[in-house]
């Protein structure tokens, strides 16, 4: 491979380093419409359940974990 010494070369950054960013609501709802995608009964029943019971967004991650665990496909 050539490489040209004016050129800068980036340093990969380290999974640890790289920024997260974690969608609200509205903007999550906003792309999957887009996208033509729709939750099924059984998830807005999920979903209706854990704003209820106002879990934690751990709490909620454990629960669509538990929800999809079992599946082997759609």
């Amino acid at each position: 491979m050539w490489y040209d010494s004016r050129m800068k070369r980036g340093s990969p950054k380290s999974p640890s380093s790289r920024q997260s960013h974690v969608l609200g609501v509205r903007k999550f709802a906003a792309i999957t419409a887009v996208e033509g995608l729709r939750l099924s009964p059984e998830g807005k029943k999920r979903l209706a359940a854990t704003k209820a019971d106002k879990l934690t967004p751990d709490q909620r991650r454990a629960e669509v974990i538990r929800a999809y665990s079992g599946r082997k496909g759609r």
